[in-house]
């Protein structure tokens, strides 16, 4: 898609922007909107919107600070990247895409300039979705998987955990990042994607695990089956897993009903 798109921008004089941008931004999207045969382009007001095949052609007014002039295309910033996807995917969608923006590793921005880029943005499309979606962001994720966790455990009715908070020894000593943790119980939550099927990776899950375990610490190791309910109605196996950990650590829930079946 980058060659296309560089020479479609070359010659309409237009930026690449929203699902482009955010694909060649490495940002993570729905599997519905990975189409790299359409780029999108974004040309200023009063001058004609791009008209090509597989081209979706776009009229905005960017400042300066939201067009990024690359070694071979100008892209929109990653911040005008994703309040452009507010008006194309879902309140979750966002969220992860957010969440993308403050990863843990290789960071694009940070939360004050999201908030400050956000009272800018007041009254223009998109601007209510993306408003919502910032107050579910959390910085540090490594993963869209996090994401997606986090939303499952507090939906129905968990506490919201930590995310990526390192655990220590009694000495001081590192023992591990989990992908999500709840400090107070000492419960980690780990879930564990095609990479950890090699057999070295494995081996170190394993004594990461252990060394936890050892320290005190009830680790719940998740896969994409615990995220993906066996039928509607029925409760994922990830969030029944973790509200049993809790529970024997001595945390109560709340009463009421403990879950809406919402998906992600």
């Amino acid at each position: 898609m980058l060659e296309r798109a560089r020479s479609l921008a070359a010659v309409t004089g237009a930026v690449v922007s929203h699902l482009s941008a955010a694909a060649l931004g490495g940002f993570p999207l729905p599997q519905a909107f990975e189409n790299p045969a359409v780029v999108h382009l974004t040309s200023p007001p009063g001058r004609r919107a791009p008209r090509r095949k597989n081209v979706k052609g776009h009229e905005h007014s960017l400042e300066p600070d939201e067009i990024v002039a690359g070694t071979r295309v100008r892209c929109t910033s990653p911040l005008r990247t994703w309040f452009d996807l507010a008006c194309i995917l879902s309140l979750d969608e966002l969220v992860i895409a957010g969440d993308f923006l403050f990863r843990r590793r290789n960071h694009l921005t940070a939360i004050d300039k999201l908030e400050a880029y956000l009272e800018g943005k007041q009254g223009r499309p998109g601007y209510r979705r993306a408003i919502q979606a910032r107050a579910l962001i959390r910085a540090g994720t490594d993963s869209p998987k996090e994401t997606e966790l986090r939303f499952l455990q507090v939906r129905h009715g968990l506490p919201e955990p930590g995310i990526n908070v390192p655990i220590f020894d009694e000495t001081g000593g590192w023992i591990q990042d989990p992908d999500l943790s709840y400090a107070e119980e000492r419960i980690a939550i780990q879930y564990d994607g095609g990479h950890h099927s090699t057999p070295a990776q494995r081996r170190s899950d394993i004594v990461r695990d252990e060394n936890a375990r050892d320290a005190g610490w009830r680790v719940v190791v998740l896969t994409q089956w615990d995220l993906t309910p066996f039928a509607y109605s029925m409760e994922p196996t990830a969030v029944t897993k973790v509200r049993a950990a809790l529970v024997e650590r001595g945390w109560v829930p709340a009463p009421g009903p403990t879950w809406e079946c919402r998906p992600i």
